[in-house]
């Protein structure tokens, strides 16, 4: 018998499962999260703006809001939102202080 025959009567019965899916976050994790985020995020807008408005004093709503959306999603991303998962990831998944 050689390689070759070898090989070729091998069945090709290998298969690949597909990744399982991630299960979904319920609707009472999704609203505390939110809720957490919306605490979070209200001091840090509101201090982003009274730094931004001696500097955008006279500039139409839209042009101010074009140098404040960038330096709130960057402390978003960066900052709001990993410090709220790493914190309180516990109690958002399960509703129970640690």
């Amino acid at each position: 018998m050689s390689i070759q025959s070898a090989v070729s009567a091998a069945p090709a019965t290998a298969t690949v499962a597909a990744p399982a899916k991630p299960a979904r976050p319920s609707l009472a994790a999704r609203t505390r999260m939110a809720l957490l985020v919306l605490v979070a995020v209200y001091p840090v807008i509101t201090g982003i703006i009274y730094l931004v408005a001696p500097f955008t004093e006279g500039w139409p709503v839209w042009e101010r809001n074009f140098v404040v959306a960038p330096l709130m999603v960057i402390a978003m991303v960066y900052f709001i939102i990993p410090g709220i998962q790493s914190r309180f990831g516990s109690f958002i998944a399960t509703g129970r202080l640690a």
